[in-house]
């Protein structure tokens, strides 16, 4: 079974239901299965072969999700990248899985000023979405329809997903048919997914959460996805769409729930079809799962997990949030209990099993569990040790083995949906002659969990403003990424080996924090 196998059915028993919405256009199973035949083709005749990676780098658009088609039908590798990062950032990209065809959308093909054809990329295809004379149309147009006669197996390599995980340099999760079919039935099961869904997404497309949360769930039992363009996220748009389109799901970070409670127009829309809003990525405070409820009704499910285990690895369930509400309201605070198909652990350093009621790091495995980074042998042991995924969180289990994440092991950033390396961001900034050194950490947020805050020892103790650090870091790095606040210090914290204490920054910011709020 292949997620190919899931699009041909779907296109035979279903044909003319709608699976795709996007930007105004619909697509049927018939419209979209023949679309992605056409891209398959289309590869294959430019001399392309299985393995071979095509990159997308667009907006949320029907085109993103042809190109994972295409992957699953085809036996190519989706190399999905945000077009929020630095040209730079995006050849680097590029170069690192040797991708060899790149489709970008009209609106960021400057994007792709950095990228030199040497380094691997043979062809770039722009398109414009509802623009039929796009080179990406006029292509495609000229491609067969027919079915194509690849065998394809969940053996086959299917994705590189690049996350800056918490070291720096990007890395790509090396995912197989496989892995993705494994864990379709987690989101079908825990939020009660079925063929007359339909889901909104509201993730980037080059989020694991895009493919395994909504692609193939849907693919495997034919319902519908709608495209959200996450850009400038409004509540207000939000609910106008969910409402007109008669949404059933959507999967959201905590910063996007907030805004639709706090626009206070939920009560003015029909949210009657909603039956399971998710959240995750970052931490919701209990007292905002409760005013959750009360906007949403009995329709809540938090999902823990990462790009790793291919999205979901522990699920606090509608009947768990319904239990903390009416009698354990400390379990608000837990990010679950594991999923069907997947193992977890707390662990020590040594890899043993901690105590009950103990601190260890949270380790996984299961089918759904990642090949490994791709072209990184070394960062691969480091994660897979024995075999079990290695985390970074760190969480005790209370005795019904629900899980309470307590710190994050390496100095990971998070910022609504998005995960920042703090040694990137150092690294950027002390690329400037006029910096010492650099520590980024993350400062508290009650809007997008954390904010990036930079501690800057300049060099003579003079030198550049706060603007000059963070226009500086926005010419190299995705804005996401930068710095939105630059302090600027003598010195840093450093024990006694002279290691960096990025704790004693944290405690500082976190106590800023609480007297603000008094």
């Amino acid at each position: 079974m292949t997620l190919a196998t899931w699009i041909r059915r779907n296109a035979a028993w279903r044909g003319d239901k709608t699976a795709l919405i996007s930007d105004g256009r619909r697509l049927s199973y018939a419209e979209f299965n023949e679309r992605v035949n056409r891209q398959v083709n289309g590869l294959y005749a430019m001399g392309l072969v299985k393995g071979d990676r095509v990159a997308v780098v667009v907006n949320n658009t029907a085109e993103a999700v042809e190109a994972v088609g295409a992957a699953a039908k085809g036996g190519f590798v989706h190399v999905p990248v945000s077009f929020r990062l630095a040209p730079r950032e995006i050849a680097q990209l590029l170069k690192h899985s040797g991708t060899r065809v790149v489709f970008v959308d009209r609106e960021h093909a400057d994007r792709l000023a950095d990228v030199e054809t040497g380094d691997g990329v043979e062809r770039i295809l722009t398109l414009c979405p509802n623009d039929p004379e796009s080179e990406y149309e006029t292509w495609l147009a000229a491609q067969s329809p027919d079915e194509p006669k690849i065998d394809v197996d969940p053996d086959d390599d299917f994705l590189i997903i690049y996350t800056s995980g918490t070291t720096g340099a990007p890395k790509g999760v090396h995912m197989r048919q496989g892995q993705s079919i494994a864990h379709a039935p987690v989101p079908t099961h825990y939020y009660d997914i079925d063929t007359d869904s339909r889901l909104l997404m509201v993730y980037p497309h080059n989020s694991i959460a895009s493919v395994n949360m909504f692609y193939a769930p849907a693919w495997m039992l034919g319902a519908t996805v709608m495209l959200f363009d996450p850009r400038n996220f409004s509540g207000e748009r939000w609910l106008a769409a969910v409402e007109a389109e008669r949404i059933t799901h959507c999967h959201m970070v905590p910063t996007m729930v907030f805004r639709v409670m706090d626009c206070g127009l939920a009560d003015s829309h029909d949210l009657s079809s909603l039956v399971s809003i998710g959240y995750g990525s970052a931490p919701m405070p209990p007292e905002r799962v409760r005013q959750a409820f009360d906007v949403f009704g009995d329709i809540l499910v938090q999902g823990y997990g990462m790009t790793e285990i291919s999205s979901i690895a522990a699920i606090l369930s509608k009947q768990d949030h319904r239990d903390a509400l009416a009698t354990r309201p400390e379990r608000l605070a837990a990010c679950g209990r594991p999923v069907f198909g997947c193992e977890l652990r707390l662990v020590d350093e040594a890899g043993q099993d901690v105590g009950a009621g103990q601190v260890g790091e949270i380790a996984m495995r299961g089918p759904q569990l990642m090949c490994g980074y791709w072209d990184d042998a070394e960062r691969t042991r480091e994660a897979l040790p024995d075999g079990w995924l290695r985390s970074g969180d760190m969480a005790w289990a209370d005795e019904d083995g629900f899980l309470y994440i307590v710190d994050r092991k390496k100095d990971l950033i998070i910022s609504g949906a998005y995960n920042i390396a703090s040694k990137e961001v150092e690294e950027v900034i002390g690329w400037r002659d006029d910096v010492v050194e650099a520590a980024v950490v993350g400062r508290p947020d009650p809007q997008w969990s954390e904010r990036v805050h930079a501690f800057v020892v300049l060099r003579d103790g003079v030198g550049p403003s706060e603007a000059d650090i963070i226009a500086f870091c926005r010419e190299r790095l995705a804005h996401y990424k930068c710095p939105d606040r630059v302090e600027f210090v003598a010195s840093l914290p450093r024990n006694a080996l002279g290691k960096l204490v990025k704790a004693e920054l944290r405690s500082i910011l976190k106590e800023r924090t609480r007297e603000t709020a008094e």
